[in-house]
């Protein structure tokens, strides 16, 4: 078997595909870095969103500086304006850190390194304290930190001082110059007689203030010694009081059956009187029967008087019928 000879590889025609190749593999290399860098950065594939403050001053500061929390990047500048008498700052932060930034934080500029490194935004937060920040809130501005206030407030206070020296300056020549009134007053005992004056008015009170805190302490001696007494007197009393309101409260109740009892017996005494009353009408009634029946037996009597006499005088009855005075007689020891 006869073998076919190999083709030789023709290097000049392969140069323009390895050129594509290598472009392809560059191009896709530089991709993958861009990708890298921007998510790294933050400007895409991230979550974010915006705060905002307000600054007198943002010297150093620019669109893209950086936004830091104890000097890790949590966003950055991403807009300013001049607004009335300050600057207007817009803040682009990422929404993993959001629940740190509540309304009792702080932002302000701050050198990260050193004195002369560029200046970032650094918020100052306060973990577990106020309400948590959402998009387009305002974030309460503090004072800048960096080596640029330090300065500004040095120089503020050494013209205060200049301030204050030349004020001085000016109540030295005053207090020299015999003219003015700080000079009679430095130039004359008048202020130094005023002064001991007073110092001893304010020694007189002192005195006084003393007596009288001495007759204070012995009024409060003498009152701890006679009050306890007298509040056990009055303790007394308030029980002795305190015993008789108890007993006068059962003095109603004995009271209403006294006057029931008084009740009862003059109830007895009416039923008595009423039955006694009763009585004397039925006596009064037996009593005019007794007289009803005596007058009628005394008619009946005297009937029988008469009868008797009539019979008296037929002569036949004359010597057996007795005189008419046995009768009465008779009567009378009835009644």
């Amino acid at each position: 078997m006869r073998l076919k000879p190999i083709k030789q590889i023709n290097w000049m025609e392969m140069s323009g595909l390895l050129v594509g190749v290598l472009f392809t593999v560059a191009v896709m290399v530089f991709g993958i870095v861009l990708y890298t860098k921007l998510f790294t950065s933050g400007m895409i594939g991230v979550e974010e969103y915006k705060l905002h403050s307000s600054f007198e001053k943002a010297l150093g500061l620019r669109p893209g500086t950086r936004v830091q929390i104890s000097g890790v990047d949590v966003g950055q500048i991403s807009g300013m304006k001049i607004q009335n008498e300050g600057v207007f700052m817009e803040f682009t932060i990422r929404k993993e850190f959001q629940n740190w930034i509540t309304d009792s934080a702080e932002v302000f500029a701050i050198r990260d390194q050193n004195v002369i490194s560029a200046r970032v935004i650094n918020i100052d937060v306060r973990r577990g304290k106020g309400r948590v920040l959402q998009d387009g809130e305002f974030l309460p501005p503090g004072k800048a930190q960096d080596i640029e206030t330090v300065l500004e407030t040095a120089n503020q206070l050494l013209g205060r001082v200049n301030e204050l020296i030349d004020a001085a300056d000016t109540l030295v020549l005053m207090a020299m110059d015999t003219a003015t009134t700080i000079g009679a007053l430095f130039g004359s005992r008048t202020l130094y007689d005023n002064l001991n004056r007073q110092l001893n008015r304010l020694d007189n009170i002192t005195y006084a203030g003393k007596n009288a805190l001495i007759k204070t302490s012995n009024l409060l001696d003498t009152l701890s010694v006679t009050i306890p007494p007298l509040i056990n007197h009055v303790e007394g009393i308030t029980g002795d009081v305190s015993s008789l309101m108890t007993d006068l409260k059962t003095m109603p109740g004995k009271m209403d059956n006294l006057f029931g009892g008084a009740e009862r017996i003059l109830n007895s005494l009416d039923t008595t009187m009423n039955r006694v009353d009763g009585m004397v009408d039925n006596l009064g009634l037996m009593t005019s029967n007794i007289s009803d029946f005596m007058e009628t037996t005394e008619g009946t009597l005297q009937n029988a008087d008469d009868l008797m006499e009539g019979i008296s005088n037929t002569w036949p009855f004359s010597r057996h019928v007795p005189s008419k005075d046995s009768v009465p007689f008779m009567v009378e020891t009835l009644w």
